[in-house]
């Protein structure tokens, strides 16, 4: 009896682990699963059904392109401050100064990985 209530505990904590994953094929048949709701709620013809698709597309390729120019401006801010810095700076002072700032990058992004690990393991 024991027996069969742990493997029941197991298999339960096994099929939640499953179902927390998510891909990108998985959106897009979320997506997909939205647009038919709303085609039924709202009684949508075929037509109107692909320009909302259409017009959801198009919204989500401007938010990409926005994405990209603040990228782009905050890679410009970047350079302009470490010219700035490189003025200011003397050679070795500067050259501190960057390893410095890779150590930090380094902390930063060995932190970010263990955090995701992390978040991994509760979600499996």
């Amino acid at each position: 009896m024991k027996k069969l209530i742990l493997s029941a505990a197991f298999l339960g904590l096994g099929v939640f682990g499953f179902a927390q994953t998510t891909t990108k094929a998985d959106f897009t048949q979320k997506k997909a699963e939205r647009l038919q709701q709303m085609k039924q709620e709202l009684n949508l013809t075929d037509a109107q059904v692909a320009q909302i698709k259409a017009l959801h597309e198009s919204k989500a390729a401007e938010r990409k392109q926005e994405m990209a120019a603040k990228k782009e401006d905050r890679m410009q801010k970047m350079q302009q401050n470490e010219a700035e810095m490189q003025k200011i700076l003397t050679p070795e002072q500067y050259k501190k100064f960057q390893e410095l700032k890779a150590k930090k990058m380094a902390e930063r992004k060995e932190h970010f990985q263990s955090r995701k690990k992390a978040e991994t393991a509760i979600v499996k």
